[in-house]
């Protein structure tokens, strides 16, 4: 089964997600007959970056917006996410979105089984979702079915919800499609939001290759109803609902 893993080459988790990157690459944790066809880093425009590592401080939330900085430069003049991959011989290709004609073609003649979405914010359209044999999964920063839209880990861990992934198949809609893994991620004592993405990323690797050997195992079919019990989408946080979050003794 040939895999390719899809991730933006800037987020806020504190490694840039090299630590989960390392994991699902490693061809001794790989499940036999599995492979890494490629990576795909999908490139976030410098600009929006630069707005966001600024603007977040100014809205509340200073120790995000580093981190995005930081990564931005790590992305840009020394990528040891791209020194792993060159290691370990694995392709590495780029885009801007997953759904532009040159990626589509791209795929096309690559014809991977499986494409891994990781934390990015690309919506993937009905030709990229019909390109591979099996389908595409995503790692959703939230327990689904309940927890759907975006930033969840953020609301569950401040409303005092478990918080959590879960990785499921993807389709047209957001946050749908059967799901295959979830898991809670223990943030007993955690204060600063970006140790919870950080300790996420340490467990979506076991995850993501139990998922994996689900589906080497069992085909596309496998996976379990994922039906909402009505609960709102989550959205960015606003300045206000920032604040007060700083009010309570979080810290962003």
């Amino acid at each position: 089964m040939q895999v390719v893993y899809v991730t933006s080459d800037v987020t806020y988790v504190r490694d840039n997600y090299l630590h989960l990157l390392a994991e699902v690459t490693d061809p001794r944790r790989l499940p036999p007959g599995i492979t890494v066809q490629e990576v795909v880093l999908l490139r976030i425009p410098t600009w929006l970056v630069l707005r966001n590592a600024v603007g977040l401080p100014i809205l509340g939330a200073p120790r995000v917006g580093f981190a995005l900085l930081r990564n931005l430069l790590r992305a840009r003049l020394s990528d040891p996410r791209v020194r792993l991959l060159q290691e370990r011989r694995i392709p590495l290709y780029r885009c801007r979105s997953m759904n532009e004609p040159s990626t589509l073609a791209h795929f096309r003649q690559r014809a991977p089984d499986l494409i891994v979405n990781f934390r990015t914010r690309n919506i993937y359209q009905a030709e990229i979702l019909g390109l591979p044999r099996l389908g595409c999964l995503n790692i959703h920063h939230g327990l689904l079915p309940d927890h759907r839209g975006t930033m969840c880990d953020l609301w569950a861990w401040a409303e005092g919800r478990p918080v959590g992934f879960t990785i499921h198949w993807m389709n047209e809609k957001i946050d749908d499609g059967r799901w295959l893994v979830r898991r809670e991620v223990d943030v007993s004592g955690v204060s600063s939001y970006l140790d919870i993405p950080m300790a996420s990323s340490r467990v979506e690797a076991d995850a993501l290759l139990e998922a994996l050997r689900l589906i080497q195992e069992k085909g596309s079919g496998v996976g379990e109803p994922n039906r909402s019990r009505g609960l709102p989408h989550t959205r960015n946080p606003t300045a206000a609902q920032i604040q007060a979050m700083r009010r309570r003794g979080l810290r962003l």
